[in-house]
């Protein structure tokens, strides 16, 4: 699936002879086939579009989704005609078992637990017992293994008087907008491939219209961590723009998965799509990265 964003300001959406063309004052800057596009997501600002273009893009079933100022997903446009890809993958969402939902859990659950034992490695701690944690995790963590994994890793990772608090300031705060950067790049997939980010696999609250992204960035948290701890260790202790904007580069940052490297970002999108896999045959087939030595 070919998701193309469109993340820079001030420019205008058009289309020519089957390519949508992006101009900055005119001046063309970018093109794509229509033909290869299967979601166009737009996070700039500024942004104009032709009539001609959504009217293209309704015609071809291609998706349009607009993101807000917090680069979640304000709203979307579909076909009048129903966009039928889509409204497969919704309706293989909605019928998911729930045993499929407790296997998928399990493997996201193990594979935060591997990562946070790597972040202790990082800091020095070989973190031996994170194994024998990782090993007690059962379909659906009905023992909450990771709550006794959490325990554990956040005193000895961030210091024994640390807590996580979403409402306190220092590395909470920290820690608060690194994983509403995954959130909001897991959002913006989950809502490209056709999937609710509000039908959770274990994330389950009714004034949570994104309970599916909090389910899929779980393995992915520890990378931020692990981010934070780096660049506290060069002396930066204030979340200042210059904090922020290195803390979103993490997205481009490489990892390890099916064998190959690439950017966190790129690894979201194909977790979300093995995800989406996984609903199809109800089976899991969700593939996660690896932290590489």
């Amino acid at each position: 699936m070919k998701i193309v964003e469109i993340n820079r300001n001030n420019v205008h959406l058009s289309i020519y002879r089957g390519f949508i063309l992006l101009k900055e004052k005119e001046q063309e800057i970018a093109r794509e086939p229509l033909v290869d596009i299967d979601c166009l997501l737009v996070l700039g600002f500024g942004i104009s579009y032709s009539h001609n273009l959504l009217a293209k893009l309704c015609e071809l079933n291609i998706p349009l989704i607009v993101c807000g100022n917090n680069f979640m997903p304000a709203g979307y446009m579909l076909s009048y005609c129903s966009n039928f890809e889509f409204t497969g993958r919704l309706h293989h969402q909605i019928n998911t078992s729930l045993p499929l939902k407790k296997n998928l859990w399990k493997t996201l659950i193990k594979r935060k637990i591997l990562n946070q034992k790597k972040v202790l490695n990082f800091i020095g701690d070989e973190a031996k017992d994170f194994d024998h944690l990782i090993s007690k995790v059962r379909s659906g963590d009905p023992d909450n293994i990771e709550s006794q994994a959490a325990v554990k890793y956040w005193r000895r990772a961030f210091g024994k008087n640390f807590r996580r608090d979403f409402d306190l300031q220092g590395i909470n705060s920290f820690l608060n907008f690194g994983y509403a950067i995954l959130r909001a790049c897991s959002s913006r997939y989950l809502v490209a491939s056709g999937l609710s980010p509000a039908l959770g696999i274990h994330h389950k609250n009714k004034l949570n219209a994104f309970c599916l992204a909090d389910d899929i960035i779980e393995p992915f948290r520890p990378y931020i961590d692990k981010k934070i701890l780096e660049m506290r260790m060069t002396d930066k202790h204030s979340l200042d723009p210059v904090f922020k904007k290195e803390l979103i580069s993490i997205l481009e940052q490489k990892f390890l998965m099916e064998n190959e490297y690439n950017t966190l970002s790129l690894c979201l999108k194909k977790s979300i799509q093995s995800l989406t896999i996984s609903y199809k045959n109800n089976k899991n087939l969700l593939k996660l990265p690896y932290f590489y030595d």
